[in-house]
């Protein structure tokens, strides 16, 4: 392997790709994106979380410079962001979606119940989750107990209870089938489980039964008791034990356990997770396997002609399993140019699967396992691209996901210049704080709420029996 001790390191052009997104949230996105259509919410929050882990880099270069989203601009975006809430609970993932409010005159908020039509709009798990994400990222300076007005707390709790199936996994979506009910939609998938965990902390909170701001909780245990089963016999995490694990389904239930325990204040500080380390049956298997996602990544020699560089086009897997010439160059050293990530045995690097090993492994404490120099290298060098963004593949064009997620890499990594990222919120840890004041600020408006409903429920027993009782004092508190 050539030494590369006397090589520069690259460095992360924050200007580019600043640029980068400033294009793709001024201009219409190509029409490669169109198959996104339904995934919109999705789309803005790989942005947004761009340009705010890049905001602090861009604020050192320049001083008293503009910022890319400008206020006005944030607040049309949360405008748009609370448009897409549904009556039923939840949020629409496009503006296409977003079913008409008149369909809800026959609604029960309860019981979620309705006699004529289907409902409960096409309110899905991601997109509302990415809608509070986009809120907390865009809150207003000085107003950040604020990020979640408009935000239904109530029925959005209420709605996520019911997308838990009898097993404890979660689905994406309620349907209605006629004559059978309602059913709960969208495939077992690891990534539901983390949604739902994230947002149960996001807006929950340590509320007691009995309380005016309680809300029943979802089934923690089932849940927790779903995702441990979930860990297969090398290690890794898989929709069932029976199925092939993969890194991203890892980085889901390694993430979704720690946040059932997370606590709800001051909890960017270090904290331990019970149920996460004393859960997991085979940790040592876990680390390892996520450990062995890593490999050397080999540059691929030029095409000596056209007929063989049509032939390789045509396989997009052979730059990531070359052969060395030499069997020496097999053995893993410090001088290693490039590392990188896949997500499952025997497949292809990706951008996106550095950062589900990386922030999969920071969550678990053990981030120092990831060859960091050399797998930075690999996303500066081979994934970065020269408009701005990251692309899937080497030499492929950046899109807003493998873009997002490179930086994530990076941020969770202490990339200089980054905003430090919360690892399970996959947003900076100040928008976690964030998160923290406008959770409480909701908290605080349904108490108000409830001591309002409770002296008016008082009035109308005094105004029915016609006498204060003894315990009530005189202000009408208890």
């Amino acid at each position: 392997m050539a030494d590369t001790s006397e090589q520069p390191e690259p460095v992360l052009d924050i200007e580019r790709h600043l640029r980068y997104w400033k294009m793709c949230l001024q201009s219409p996105l190509p029409r490669h994106y169109l198959s996104n259509e339904g995934n919109r919410m999705a789309l803005a929050y790989f942005m947004v979380n761009s340009v705010c882990i890049l905001t602090p880099a861009a604020s050192q270069t320049q001083e008293n410079a503009k910022p890319l989203i400008i206020p006005e601009d944030r607040r049309k975006i949360r405008q748009w962001v609370l448009s897409h809430q549904q009556p039923g609970g939840g949020f629409a993932a496009s503006s296409s979606l977003v079913f008409p409010v008149k369909g809800y005159e026959q609604w029960q908020s309860e019981t979620g119940a309705q006699e004529e039509i289907e409902g409960p709009g096409l309110a899905n798990l991601p997109a509302t989750l990415f809608a509070l994400q986009i809120l907390a990222l865009l809150a207003d300076e000085g107003n950040e107990a604020g990020a979640f007005s408009g935000v239904d707390r109530v029925q959005t709790l209420r709605w996520l209870r019911r997308l838990q199936r009898e097993d404890g996994s979660f689905g994406e979506v309620l349907k209605l089938l006629p004559g059978h009910g309602w059913f709960i939609a969208g495939g077992y998938d690891m990534r539901y489980c983390y949604i739902a965990a994230a947002i149960r902390w996001m807006l929950r909170g340590d509320v007691r039964e009995g309380q005016p701001e309680w809300v029943e909780d979802f089934d923690t245990e089932r849940l927790v008791k779903y995702i441990l089963s979930s860990q297969t016999y090398d290690g890794g995490f898989a929709g069932s034990s029976q199925e092939e694990p993969h890194a991203g389904y890892a980085y889901c239930a390694i993430s979704a356990l720690s946040l059932l325990d997370r606590p709800v204040e001051d909890s960017t500080a270090p904290h331990r997770s019970e149920i996460l380390h004393s859960g997991i049956r085979n940790m040592p298997g876990l680390i390892h396997w996520l450990s062995s996602r890593q490999f050397v990544y080999l540059e691929p020699e030029p095409p000596a002609n056209a007929a063989e560089y049509d032939e390789r086009a045509d396989d997009d897997e052979e730059v990531n399993f070359l052969l060395p010439k030499r069997l020496s160059d097999l053995s893993l050293s410090e001088s290693l140019r490039y590392v990188a990530c896949n997500g499952r045995c025997n497949k292809v690097a990706d951008t996106c699967y550095t950062w589900w090993v990386a922030g999969a492994l920071v969550n678990l404490g053990k981030g120092d396992l990831l060859d960091w120099p050399p797998s930075r290298r690999f996303l500066l060098e081979k994934m970065a691209h020269r408009i701005g963004g990251f692309g899937k593949h080497p030499g492929g064009p950046p899109d807003v996901y493998h873009s997002c997620f490179g930086l994530t890499a990076l941020a969770v990594m202490g990339e200089p210049g980054l905003n430090e990222l919360d690892s399970a919120l996959v947003v900076p840890t100040r928008t976690a704080r964030v998160i923290e004041r406008a959770r409480a600020a909701l908290l605080r408006r349904g108490s108000e709420d409830g001591r309002k409903l409770a002296a008016q429920g008082v009035e109308l027993g005094l105004a029915m029996r016609g006498a204060r009782p003894a315990w009530l004092g005189a202000g009408g508190g208890g």
